[in-house]
């Protein structure tokens, strides 16, 4: 079976870890420190902090934010789930913004209409939406770009669109190492406040240097795993356009994110999970895990984001596929019915 998500590390790069497998630092350390750097280097971030989960990294975010309790905030039904527990668990309301059900675009228009005090932007396969539509809000923007990595619109690349950003570095990420977050901003008039949210966060909060150690690993690797992902990404768009269902594109000029390969069914989801299966492909449903198919979100709020979780399903798009391997995912999805 060719799994969905597979992260890997190559022979020459093994030392990294090993080296801090046999040290006596078990905490974040200098494996920390090092990968921080490393990530603001690789990302243009000018501040950044690792933290031990996505959900740890957005409470930071919100908590530096100061907001009064019970203050509206926007975030996306196509988001995990963890997202609203949280926005509700800090006292806050949360409002839900819809996509368009063809884009995967938020409708942004309606952040303000609905009284949000923040918004959290998350970004489906790093469709992005225009910088200048968020910026005359005039409220802060937390951006979720953890499935927008090497995504681009207009010259405005992911992870640049708000006052902070998170990336997540869990399973099925680019740039994973093995849980945890980057916290990040790319905007110098941010940095002191992120700088003095590291400088106030105690060691059992921060990445330890076990986990640092395989992201290093995985940053060495980045260019030719983004090579390798545009690659396939590009044969499987040549495969799909043979078929009646669609992907993804990025609005103007710009590229897409390359956490997975996404697809817009036009045909039942569990008759193209079965075809996969029966080639030997995992394949999933892309929002399984989000608000909007949580139990009790009501069926009539969202309705662009309900239409998108119930027609989107992923396929592998990973540097570990090899050439025969892609060549029968890129059959499955001529032949999808």
């Amino acid at each position: 079976m060719i799994p969905l998500y597979c992260s890997f590390i190559r022979r020459k790069d093994m030392d990294t870890v090993l080296s801090c497998l046999v040290t006596d630092s078990v905490g974040p350390g200098d494996y920390t420190e090092k990968f921080v750097k490393n990530a603001r280097e690789v990302f243009g971030f000018d501040t950044a902090i690792a933290v031990r989960s996505p959900y740890l990294a957005l409470f930071l975010a919100l908590e530096r934010l100061g907001l009064a309790k019970d203050s509206a905030i926007g975030l996306s039904p196509l988001a995990p789930a963890y997202q609203a527990g949280l926005v509700s668990s800090m006292g806050y309301k949360p409002v839900f913004i819809d996509h368009d059900a063809d884009t995967a675009l938020p409708e942004i228009e309606t952040v303000r209409a609905q009284g949000c005090a923040a918004y959290i932007l998350f970004e489906p396969f790093g469709i992005l939406p225009e910088k200048a539509p968020l910026d005359e809000l005039g409220i802060p923007v937390i951006e979720d770009a953890s499935q927008s990595l090497d995504a681009q619109r207009e010259g405005i690349r992911a992870g640049t669109l708000g006052n902070f950003a998170l990336c997540g570095l869990e399973q099925g990420s680019p740039v994973t190492s093995g849980g945890g977050a980057l916290l990040f901003t790319a905007h110098k008039r941010d940095a002191s406040v992120l700088k003095n949210c590291a400088e106030s966060l105690g060691g059992e909060l921060l990445l330890t240097d076990y986990n640092a150690a395989l992201g290093l690993a995985q940053l060495r690797n980045l260019e030719k795993s983004i090579e390798r992902r545009r690659e396939l990404e590009a044969s499987y768009r040549m495969e799909l356009a043979r078929t009646r269902h669609h992907g993804f594109d990025q609005p103007g000029e710009g590229r897409t994110g390359l956490w997975s390969f996404a697809v817009i069914l036009e045909s039942g989801m569990k008759d193209a999970i079965i075809h996969a299966k029966r080639n030997g492909i995992e394949a999933a449903p892309a929002f399984e895990g989000s608000v909007v198919m949580g139990q009790g979100f009501p069926e009539s709020t969202c309705p662009g984001a309900r239409s998108l979780a119930m027609r989107c399903l992923l396929f592998p798009l990973h540097e570990k596929i090899s050439s025969k391997d892609a060549g029968t995912i890129a059959k499955v999805l001529a032949t999808l019915p």
